[in-house]
């Protein structure tokens, strides 16, 4: 997912990050400016799920699987989409 926002943000010459939390930001923006679909909220989620697995320092968002599978496709079609034009 941060990939797909890291290749749009190059694609419209915006800056880009390392940080999760700023891939956070740059997505709003995209969203907001390039009309691309809204997952900051699930990127922080995500973002939230891999410290939990990894160090147990805070309580893992619920999240449904099938719904997370379909939000990433169709945010990749739609990086695909614009990448191509």
């Amino acid at each position: 997912m941060e990939a797909a926002v890291e290749a749009a943000a190059l694609h419209y010459r915006l800056g880009t990050s390392k940080k999760h939390w700023e891939k956070v930001d740059i997505a709003s923006q995209l969203y907001k400016d390039k009309g691309l679909p809204e997952i900051s909220e699930l990127l922080r989620d995500l973002n939230d799920a891999r410290k939990a697995a990894a160090y147990g320092d805070i309580e893992a968002p619920e999240l449904d699987a099938e719904r997370v599978a379909s939000d990433i496709e169709n945010y990749v079609d739609a990086v695909a989409r614009t990448l191509a034009k």
